[in-house]
């Protein structure tokens, strides 16, 4: 009975910390911390409480965080949120399909991803600076890379993608990607340190 009590415990408390984790998102989507706009695209900082998320709640719970974060994406397509990117609307009008799955798929594997690597640093009881820095920096790396292949696999033929998809490539792989994985692991590491180990004392 106190076993399954304590489980229930855990439980109750993991779904809180996401759900903490899922408002960090909407506040930071809805508000000017979550985008810095440079060049032709924008820098996301939302990569960071995935990253975050991912090492305190677990896969199901990195799955989740990534899932609210292509969200976000999906909705500037009708001009909801804080920093609307102009092609959205016309991308989700040319391929509305292709630009749900360029939204969700690869925020939902990046928060998957990186909650199995950090995983994997756990079960081997090797939870340090490399586990903090590897796992967070896994977001945005799978975040740029997926999200690069779903936009030249759907809109490479389309009168938007032809013209733009080199630009696509040529900003994510310079400074915007940059600034991102940078963001991102040095948060992954200072914070999420001090959030992992209250999450595993109070769980």
């Amino acid at each position: 009975m106190s076993s399954k009590k304590t489980l229930d415990q855990k439980t109750l408390f993991r779904l809180t910390l996401t759900a903490l984790f899922i408002a960090v998102i909407i506040v930071m989507d809805f508000t000017p911390i979550g985008y810095i706009t440079t060049g032709l695209f924008s820098i996301t900082l939302l990569t960071i409480p995935v990253a975050l998320g991912a090492a305190c709640t677990g896969v199901i719970g990195g799955a989740i965080l990534g899932l609210v974060f292509g969200l976000t994406s999906f909705l500037q397509a009708f001009a909801i949120g804080y920093f609307i990117d102009p092609s959205a609307a016309v991308l989700f009008s040319e391929n509305p399909a292709g630009y749900a799955i360029t939204c969700f798929v690869p925020r939902i594997i990046a928060g998957l991803v990186s909650a199995l690597v950090f995983r994997i640093f756990e079960q081997r009881n090797k939870i340090g600076i490399p586990a903090f820095a590897v796992s967070a920096c896994l977001v945005p790396i799978m975040n740029t890379f997926l999200f690069m292949t779903s936009f030249a696999l759907f809109y490479r033929n389309t009168q938007l993608g032809g013209a733009s998809v080199m630009a696509v490539i040529i900003s994510a792989l310079t400074l915007n990607f940059l600034i991102e994985l940078s963001v991102t692991v040095i948060a992954g590491v200072v914070i999420n340190k001090t959030i992992y180990r209250y999450a595993k004392r109070f769980s």
